[in-house]
């Protein structure tokens, strides 16, 4: 059995994919590998922009960025680990059947990008048992055709420390913040609404001065990183070679 795609990025929120590996999914897009987003809830809970904004500036960055996105409409801050949720990613990564997986990272000051970290990486275990039982339906496997990712990556935290893998996405930088600054409710100072920590400009700084950061380590202008468990996966190592 084949994948479906070549690289799914999940995020706890609509926008943290693009925070992170945007740069990564236009460059795929580019190579014309197939990639896409999952976003686990519509950030209904967050402070500025409303559930419908929010997925509106998703569907037009996945756009900008060439990727398609799926919405899954956990609820913001109350998902848990529990097997109801775990069912809903398991369905979705046997429908996607992702080759390579990139999580939210497993040490961050946001509580629920820790949790979908756990629940993904636990739900990506499960979707390859074929007997996994149908909560919904007991007595009968779960629905679908078994699938489990070949490899599982994570992006950086607050203080993430050398990244295991480091891919240059200088040639789509501009896209990438594109796609970036499409979020206009979470990112874009604006006096009459509360200048959250991300509207601030020195996160979007923040942003562009990781990326220089990262590239400055393969003498690149702009790279993104990403954290493995050890020995590398040749899954990965094969995505990486395929987006040069």
């Amino acid at each position: 059995m084949s994948a479906n795609l070549d690289v799914l990025a999940v995020g706890a929120h609509p926008d943290d994919v693009e925070v992170h590996v945007g740069g990564l999914l236009a460059l795929a897009s580019r190579r014309g590998l197939k990639a896409g987003i999952l976003d686990l809830t519509g950030g209904e809970l967050g402070t500025r922009g409303d559930a419908a904004t929010r997925r509106a500036e998703a569907l037009r960055a996945a756009a900008i960025l060439g990727v398609p996105r799926t919405l899954l409409d956990l609820p913001d801050g109350r998902f848990d680990e529990g097997e109801g949720h775990r069912a809903k990613v398991m369905a979705v990564l046997r429908e996607l059947r992702p080759e390579v997986l990139i999580l939210p990272s497993p040490e961050d000051r946001h509580p629920d990008h820790r949790r979908a970290h756990r629940l993904v990486s636990e739900a990506a275990f499960c979707a390859g048992l074929r007997n996994y039982p149908d909560p919904a339906a007991p007595g009968r496997p779960f629905p679908g055709e078994p699938w489990r990712p070949a490899a599982i990556a994570w992006v950086g935290g607050e203080n993430p420390g050398p990244p295991d893998l480091v891919v240059d996405v200088s040639e789509v930088w501009a896209t990438r913040m594109e796609a970036f600054d499409a979020f206009g409710s979470q990112f874009t100072a604006d006096p009459a609404q509360a200048l959250t920590r991300i509207a601030h400009p020195a996160f979007r700084r923040g942003v562009e001065g990781r990326a220089m950061h990262w590239g400055s380590l393969i003498t690149v202008d702009a790279a993104e990183a990403l954290w493995c468990a050890k020995p590398v996966s040749q899954a990965l190592l094969r995505l990486l070679e395929r987006l040069r």
